[in-house]
């Protein structure tokens, strides 16, 4: 069964979508996994990074997108998920000039719309009383429908907590939260937290020990300040924190631009591949760690459903 990493924060501008796409580079390149990226944010960089901006328009007007699946799903009976994932995405190739196998099914802009939509069907259909919950539930298990045909599905979250991001984070095996080390991260790391372990304040979070919860943080445009450092160190205190922190440099910022011309990780990344190297290392070394939470949840989901 695959492996699910959700790359959230309740807060934007903190790379998620840049450390998905590093993590799935890596994950496929050097370790050899099957990997499926989901984009399931409306401004749909992962996508973007990976197919290029044509490649993504042409991905959505063929109704290759996260919303289409949904929206299929709901209302079609038996609708088959591979036809709406791009095979082959990224610019990057192995050592031996190979693609790795690196899937996705792209974001769509449409996707805030049609989350609404999807609830407004099902409370028109239903008298029940957990509707969000509901709703959030039958999104998980529609990302969960990628488990025999992947190692890796790495599902790149949109800022706020939407009911997809829900669904999202609620089958992830790990939640990996990016953060950048100012004050207005911290904040969004104890939100975001609550809903990783399912608990509702700080002191129910204080009681779970940091190495048994779900989430990682994981520093970013990391500078080198004194500051920096000390917030970082604050972050550590209450929350499990990365041993690798991702430095601001040019080679990661330059690499997210698609490239027609295949190339390997190391020329992608520049002068940022040791870096995309240590997170790498460690994601894959702590991945055979991790409670199979996702399987939990898919068997929890078909009981609740099935009521």
């Amino acid at each position: 069964m695959a492996l699910y990493l959700a790359v959230a924060n309740r807060k934007g501008g903190v790379g998620k979508s840049t450390v998905s796409v590093m993590l799935a580079h890596s994950l496929s390149t050097w370790g050899a996994k099957r990997v499926l990226v989901v984009d399931i944010d409306s401004q749909c960089n992962a996508s973007i990074i990976l197919l290029g901006g044509r490649g993504w328009r042409e991905a959505r007007d063929a109704r290759k997108t996260i919303s289409d699946y949904f929206v299929d799903c709901f209302r079609t009976p038996h609708t088959v998920p591979e036809t709406y994932l791009v095979k082959e995405s990224g610019d990057i190739v192995g050592a031996s000039g190979r693609r790795p196998v690196l899937d996705l099914l792209p974001g769509s802009l449409l996707i805030d719309e049609v989350q609404g939509d999807l609830f407004l069907d099902l409370a028109g259909g239903s008298a029940g009383k957990n509707l969000i919950i509901d709703l959030s539930r039958r999104l998980g298990l529609l990302l969960r429908r990628w488990d025999s045909a992947y190692d890796v599905v790495i599902m790149d979250c949109a800022p706020g907590l939407s009911f997809v991001t829900h669904a999202a984070i609620a089958i992830a095996d790990r939640v990996i939260v990016p953060f950048r080390p100012d004050y207005v991260s911290l904040m969004a790391i104890d939100r975001i937290s609550l809903v990783a372990e399912g608990v509702t304040n700080l002191d129910e979070l204080s009681a779970i020990p940091l190495s048994r919860r779900r989430y990682l943080c994981l520093p970013n445009f990391v500078r080198g300040r004194g500051a920096e450092r000390l917030l970082i160190e604050e972050v550590g205190l209450t929350h499990p924190l990365a041993d690798v922190q991702l430095a601001h440099r040019d080679g990661i910022a330059n690499a997210f631009d698609w490239s027609s011309e295949p190339r390997t990780i190391e020329a992608k990344y520049g002068d940022g591949v040791a870096d995309v190297r240590r997170l790498y290392e460690e994601i894959s070394g702590s991945m055979s760690k991790v409670t199979p939470h996702a399987r939990d949840y898919a068997r929890d989901s078909h009981r609740a459903l099935s009521a």
